[in-house]
């Protein structure tokens, strides 16, 4: 993951804000050939190696940290930190926060429906079904958040960025995903997950989404939105993912 200079100078990888965005089918195969070296469980959709496996490795170093999914019902991230013995996981969703099982046991995948049954066995008392907007939990109580492909469902970002500014700790890191394309595309009515418009972000969208969490306090990555191929195909329309990790300062 590239590192790339913030209004504070950072440039350590793993202690900066970054933006990466996904710019070829090759990038997806790579990610998923290391995720199974590291014995994964598959996600749900073949192009989620990408920004997962980025998001998994921004947190290494956190495993005796307490980690949150925003967003996590259908989710592999908590999954793969349980895997790679994380053991203070949380997660928080609209619907019932339990992990992808029945389509990976449609899919007749019973190794990686047992690993993340063995995820939600061993933090289910930390899953909450509640708003990602507005959680409840603790303020300065996670060293880290991940919230990858949710925010195009409708979510409220000022809300969004400043509930996780609240329940991070000082230093601690946001990170996200998300659709997007560098023109508009209309999704029409599509609302997939409640009754809000869904959205693929343009670069305008782009950029008030990264001033959005400029504006609730964390240091934001430059955004360098160029693409590649539109690795991503869904519904009709053709896109990518951008990932981004944001720091609450302090720590």
């Amino acid at each position: 993951m590239a590192s790339l200079q913030t209004d504070l100078g950072y440039r350590d990888a793993m202690h900066a804000p970054s933006f990466c965005v996904l710019r070829s089918q090759d990038e997806v195969l790579d990610s998923a050939r290391r995720g199974t070296a590291l014995g994964l469980a598959r996600p749900p959709v073949f192009e989620k190696w990408w920004d997962n496996l980025l998001a998994l490795e921004a947190l290494q170093g956190l495993e005796r940290e307490p980690v949150v999914d925003l967003g996590c019902r259908t989710g592999i991230v908590l999954t793969w930190l349980h895997q790679q013995g994380f053991r203070v996981l949380a997660g928080c969703d609209l619907r019932r926060p339990v992990p992808p099982l029945l389509g990976t046991l449609r899919r007749r995948r019973l190794g990686d429906a047992l690993a993340m049954s063995a995820m939600y066995l061993r933090h289910r008392r930390r899953m909450h079904r509640v708003s990602i907007e507005s959680t409840g939990l603790p303020a300065g109580s996670f060293a880290a958040a991940t919230c990858l492909s949710v925010i195009e469902h409708g979510v409220d970002l000022p809300r969004f960025f400043a509930e996780a500014q609240r329940i991070l700790r000082p230093g601690g890191r946001l990170i996200v995903s998300t659709d997007y394309w560098p023109e508009p595309i209309d999704l029409g009515n599509s609302r997939l997950w409640n009754d809000s418009a869904d959205v693929i972000f343009d670069a305008f969208g782009l950029e008030q989404l990264v001033e959005l969490a400029r504006g609730a306090g964390f240091l934001v990555p430059m955004a360098d939105g160029s693409v590649g191929d539109p690795v991503v195909s869904y519904r009709g329309r053709h896109y990518t993912f951008v990932l981004m990790t944001f720091l609450k300062p302090g720590g």
